[in-house]
C-alpha cells in the first residue's frame, strides 16, 4: 500500500454489521408518523379547516362538522392506518431482533435473530415454562410453539429511496407501494464486526 492511495484505487470495501438489536412498535409507529404526516396530513387537515372558515364566516352548524372530522372521523382513520402499516410483513420486520450488515452503496442484509437462547440462559426456563399461559396453564395442555425467525433477506441499494436520521435512528426509506423503512438504532451501529475485502 503505497501512500495517498484511494479507496477506490485500492479496490476496498467494508462491510459494517451492527450489533443485534430490536426496536419497538412503538418507535415503528412514531417514524412512521413523522413520514406520514408531512406526505399525506394536509388530506386529513384541509376538510376540517375547510368545514372552521365556512363555519365561523357562514353557518356556525359547520363547526360541528369540523369538530365531528376532528373526533370521530380521524381517530377512525388513524385505527385504519395502524392496521393498514402495522399489522404487514414490513412492520414484522422492522421489530423483530436483527443484526445488519451494511455495504453503502451496494446493499443491506438483514439477519434476523432468535433471543430464545438468550431468554432461557438468562432465566433458566423452558421455552415451554416460558409460553404458557395463565389459561392454558393446566396438565396437558401444550403451549403455542415460538413464532419461526424469518430467513436473511437482502435489501439492494437501488431500491433505498433515501437515508434520514432522527434522535435515535437511522432510517432507511425503501421503495414500496406502502411507506416502508428500516430503523437501525444509534447505539447499534457501534459495529460490533467490519470486514475489509480487497481483490
Amino acid at each position: 500500500m503505497t501512500d495517498g492511495a484511494t479507496r477506490s484505487e485500492l479496490n476496498i470495501w467494508k462491510v459494517t454489521t451492527t450489533q443485534p438489536f430490536t426496536t419497538s412498535s412503538g418507535d415503528y409507529l412514531s417514524v412512521l408518523l413523522s413520514l406520514w404526516i408531512p406526505r399525506y396530513g394536509w388530506t386529513i387537515i384541509l376538510p376540517i379547516a375547510i368545514c372552521a372558515a365556512v363555519g365561523f364566516v357562514y353557518d356556525p352548524r359547520f363547526l360541528l362538522i369540523a369538530l365531528m372530522l376532528l373526533f370521530i372521523v380521524v381517530p377512525m382513520l388513524m385505527s385504519f392506518l395502524y392496521t393498514y402499516y402495522m399489522l404487514t410483513p414490513e412492520a414484522r420486520r422492522a421489530v423483530i431482533r436483527k443484526q445488519v450488515e451494511i455495504d453503502e452503496n451496494n446493499f443491506i442484509r438483514l439477519i434476523y435473530l432468535s433471543d430464545e437462547k438468550k431468554e432461557n440462559a438468562e432465566s433458566g426456563k423452558s421455552v415451554a415454562q416460558r409460553t404458557l399461559l395463565p389459561i392454558a396453564s393446566e396438565e396437558g395442555r401444550a403451549p403455542l410453539p415460538p413464532l419461526p425467525v424469518p430467513d436473511p433477506e437482502t435489501i439492494q441499494w437501488p431500491e433505498i429511496l433515501s437515508v434520514r436520521s432522527t434522535s435515535r435512528f437511522r432510517v432507511y426509506i425503501l421503495k414500496g407501494s406502502r411507506l416502508t423503512f428500516l430503523l437501525i438504532p444509534w447505539d447499534a451501529l457501534r459495529p460490533a464486526s467490519a470486514t475489509s475485502c480487497s481483490d
